[in-house]
């Protein structure tokens, strides 16, 4: 007899959610024409300025060859720019360039949009609530050390 599935946990009800949000942003952006990955690394950039190519990387969870190539497409399109690390010549920094704003107040305006979709039927005090669980579930994983004793 097979063993019954696991019930449904909560990191597993987050991925989920996850998977189903970035869905719908893809679904109404799709004629932004970018690819799922170049609308988050020129997010990310316009977040955190001057961030290197290997953090960026890091941070989108890619392997730093695809990022280059990613970088590459969206400096072509003139919307990102990278400079010389000034404490590292291999290495460079990147920043949006002013011909991305139009692109990124869409991308905030559909992110906005999807993010009511997903919220929608929640009060002010639930989404507070909701909010606030996120962020303390974030900060234990932020830089906490994991406790293997368990």
């Amino acid at each position: 007899m097979k063993a019954p599935p696991p019930p449904t946990t909560t990191s597993s009800m987050l991925m989920e959610v996850g998977r189903l949000i970035r869905e719908d942003f893809r679904r109404r952006a799709e004629h932004l024409k970018l690819t799922q990955s170049q609308t988050l690394a020129l997010a990310h950039l316009h977040k955190n300025p001057g961030i290197s190519q290997v953090t960026l990387a890091e941070r989108l969870e890619v392997h730093p060859v695809t990022i280059t190539q990613l970088v590459d497409r969206l400096q072509r399109a003139g919307w990102v720019r990278r400079e010389v690390h000034e404490d590292d010549r291999r290495a460079f920094r990147l920043y949006v360039t002013d011909k991305a704003d139009p692109i990124l107040e869409e991308v905030w305006k559909i992110a906005a949009q999807a993010r009511e979709h997903a919220l929608s039927g929640l009060s002010r005090t639930e989404r507070d609530q909701l909010d606030s669980l996120l962020g303390r579930m974030k900060n234990n994983l932020v830089g906490a050390p994991t406790d293997r004793s368990e």
